[in-house]
């Protein structure tokens, strides 16, 4: 076969592929879908209309204008004040809690015997109960932990670290359980 043969024999495969490609596109006879002009938007609903009155700045006591007419407005003496201080003043002989605050959530830091870290809350549940049986306030956190999660029981929350530790013999002499003493995060 020459070469020109061949070059004739491509030229006509490629005119028939054209052809098959070309006759639908331009003889199709499908009718065209027509479009509808309406919109679908629905009409604007009625409403009915409303004013709002303006708003009123909120009426303030005058302020003093010198410092004798505040002075005027402390209605109680220094005497009066440290006689209500002692009425407050607690009157056995315990000691005030202090008011150190945990600086990350501005609450008190609280201590609180642990009772144990437990991956099963099943056994957590089971501790906590044998405390509220002795007549404690028990209460199980749910921490997240390196290969799961914890269940740490806790029993008694207090203000005082010493508190707490007398708190953890009483624990230990009644639930025959070691508890310790730690910080408590609520």
């Amino acid at each position: 076969m020459t070469e020109a043969m061949k070059h004739r024999l491509v030229g006509a495969a490629v005119l028939v592929a054209l052809g098959v490609i070309a006759w639908p596109v331009l003889f199709d006879t499908t009718p065209v879908r027509e479009m509808s002009q309406r919109s679908q938007i629905p009409t604007e609903p009625a409403l009915e209309r409303f004013s709002v009155d303006e708003p009123q700045p909120p009426q303030l006591p005058p302020a003093p204008d010198s410092a004798a007419q505040r002075a005027a407005q402390v209605s109680q003496t220094e005497p009066e004040r440290e006689k209500e201080a002692a009425e407050l003043a607690p009157k056995d002989d315990k000691p005030v809690a202090s008011a150190v605050k945990d600086p990350a959530s501005g609450l008190p830091l609280q201590w609180a015997v642990q009772l144990g870290a437990f991956s099963k809350a099943e056994a957590a549940q089971e501790i906590k109960r044998r405390a509220e049986q002795a007549g404690f306030h028990a209460i199980v956190q749910t921490v997240p932990a390196g290969s799961g999660t914890l269940h740490k029981v806790y029993v008694n929350p207090k203000l005082d670290r010493a508190e707490a530790q007398a708190l953890a013999a009483q624990v230990e002499k009644k639930l025959a359980v070691k508890g310790y003493v730690t910080r408590y995060y609520p």
